[in-house]
């Protein structure tokens, strides 16, 4: 006897079976929905207009410690001397260091400074420990980022930072004796970066928000008062400077023309003679093999654009029929000057442009390249 059928004989006489129900596994919790009314939308809005008017206020108070104290005024104008005295008498560099949250701060100024020619390091503090200090010379200028100013990673490597480097501290201390950082040390320089009201007792809980924003904001203070400075004495703009190093991006194009894009010179397309018994294929292969991927018609002067030609499906059809030949008529003639910027009102999408550089030769480009 199967054992199956032993469990069914031992079953009591009155026992009847339920009623078969459907059984499922349960679904996984979702996301509860985001609440929108009237007074979540409101609450959720009252606590962020509450917390910019706190990150106003604080640079507010900011501006009030460097427009009235006699100690923060005179520190900030030190700490740029010695700033730009370093980097343009002594061929010295900045070095910034902070750990969490003021070692991105930290970053964030190198980052600033070398954007304005002024030549930044980063240097972790636990990394400095274990080898990096050797990227601190006598003639440089540390600046250390840390709120609190006991940072214990940023103590442990003053004390084998020369005695000759400056150090500035960006610390919510007043006072160069009361900060750990500065104690003792004849070069150091405090600049306060204090806030109004503790975070904690502000927004409940002690994330750095007030206190990082008021050190980004001191710190481009900084940068940009070293680089008047500097750039002055050296005869330079430092707009001038600033745009030199970069190139790219929107900023870049504020200044790049449109002799400085990839126009393709009239010398380096493939041509074609006549447009008849040509066939997409063909100029395929002589794309391939010039520069930019452009083809000419050499009895009449119209283009073949390489982003038309790619989007052709057949290459066996005919070019005559293809529909992407551009004419010269039917071309956007700009100047070489112009900057990218102010052409890219003057075009749209998908058209050809000819371009007039500034030696007579003439290039062409596709509207998608400065759009």
């Amino acid at each position: 006897m199967s054992t199956s059928s032993r469990i069914f004989q031992a079953l009591p006489t009155n026992f009847t079976t339920a009623p078969k129900t459907t059984t499922c596994l349960a679904s996984p919790p979702s996301t509860p929905p985001l609440e929108t009314g009237p007074s979540n939308s409101e609450s959720i809005l009252d606590l962020a207009v509450h917390v910019l008017a706190t990150e106003a206020a604080s640079l507010s108070h900011l501006t009030r410690i460097y427009t009235t104290n006699p100690t923060a005024r005179t520190a900030f104008v030190h700490a740029v001397q010695c700033i730009t005295h370093s980097l343009s008498v002594n061929h010295g560099k900045v070095i910034f260091s902070g750990m969490g949250k003021s070692g991105k701060i930290a970053q964030k100024m190198v980052a600033t400074m070398n954007s304005l020619g002024l030549m930044s390091f980063f240097l972790h503090p636990t990394e400095a420990l274990h080898g990096d200090m050797g990227i601190i010379r006598a003639q440089d200028i540390l600046v250390l980022v840390t709120y609190s100013g006991t940072t214990t990673e940023l103590v442990k490597i003053l004390s084998h930072v020369p005695s000759q480097t400056v150090v500035i501290a960006m610390t919510a201390h007043n006072c160069r004796n009361s900060c750990p950082l500065t104690m003792g040390r004849e070069n150091a320089i405090i600049l306060p970066t204090p806030v109004h009201e503790k975070e904690e007792v502000t927004f409940g809980v002690p994330a750095p928000t007030t206190s990082t924003t008021v050190t980004v904001a001191l710190g481009d203070a900084l940068a940009l008062a070293v680089a008047d400075t500097m750039h002055t004495i050296e005869g330079r703009k430092t707009q001038d400077v600033f745009h030199g190093f970069h190139p790219g991006g929107a900023i870049g194009d504020r200044k790049r023309t449109l002799e400085d894009c990839t126009a393709v010179r009239v010398g380096d397309i493939a041509m074609l003679k006549g447009k008849e018994g040509w066939k997409v294929a063909d100029c395929l292969v002589l794309a391939f093999r010039a520069k930019g991927g452009w083809v000419g018609i050499a009895d009449d002067g119209s283009v073949v654009p390489p982003r038309r030609l790619r989007a052709v499906d057949n290459p066996d059809m005919a070019l005559e029929k293809a529909g992407i030949l551009v004419k010269k008529s039917e071309m956007v003639v700009l100047d070489g000057g112009i900057k990218i910027a102010d052409a890219r009102g003057l075009v749209r999408p998908g058209q050809v442009l000819e371009i007039h550089l500034s030696n007579g030769e003439v290039g062409f480009a596709e509207s998608e390249d400065i759009l």
